[in-house]
């Protein structure tokens, strides 16, 4: 018995040391001025149809290239959409029919295929042209990129050069919420505690 569990022990650990890394699976970035001071961002993938927003890595990490991108603000894919785009002609009409403003696509990942085309998409969040270095994550599944990329973006006109990354005005994080409905509760039970001394 106890050499059974050991074999199956054994060919688990040399299944998951032989495991080849994840592939990116995120193929293009694009985005759209939203006209209120907010843009979106979509992230364009290679793994068909989609019903829901989907990932296993957290989020759109956006920040400076460069820098540590485990500290650039992380953006959640909300939404989606299917069949459009894919090849540099079919993001092209989505930039001439105004789904979107402009795209890049992840260099080593994109195939130019009309399959591959198929978006995730943020909330609106605050982003203004420049240089910007956009991740997923390495983790398994539809959002992945290999490494951190630099893109340029452009075509943005409500959101000032250089602006951002952050979330949309009026959007309060929700630790932040919770935070300040504490401190809020600890002044309501000081000025309690001063009224009955």
């Amino acid at each position: 018995m106890n050499r059974k569990i050991t074999l199956i022990i054994t060919l688990m650990v040399a299944c998951f040391l032989s495991a080849a890394p994840a592939q990116a699976h995120l193929v293009a970035f694009a985005w759209k001025d939203n006209g209120n001071g907010t843009i979106s961002m979509f992230g364009e993938h290679w793994h068909g149809d989609q019903s829901a927003p989907s990932t296993a890595n957290g989020g759109v990490r956006i920040g400076i290239f460069g820098t540590d991108d485990t500290l650039w603000p992380v953006f959640q894919w909300t939404g989606f959409f299917n069949n459009q785009g894919g090849t540099t002609a079919g993001m092209d009409a989505m930039v001439t029919a105004g789904t979107i403003d402009g795209y890049a696509t992840e260099p080593s990942n994109f195939s130019n295929s009309a399959s591959e085309d198929d978006w995730f998409t943020t909330d609106p969040l605050v982003l203004g042209n420049g240089t910007w270095g956009l991740f997923t994550g390495t983790n398994c599944c539809i959002d992945t990129m290999s490494a951190p990329r630099q893109f340029v973006i452009s075509g943005i006109s409500s959101v000032p050069e250089g602006t951002g990354p952050g979330q949309a005005n009026g959007v309060i994080p929700e630790p932040a919420t919770m935070s300040l409905l504490g401190s809020g509760l600890l002044a309501f039970a000081g000025i309690r505690r001063k009224k009955r001394v």
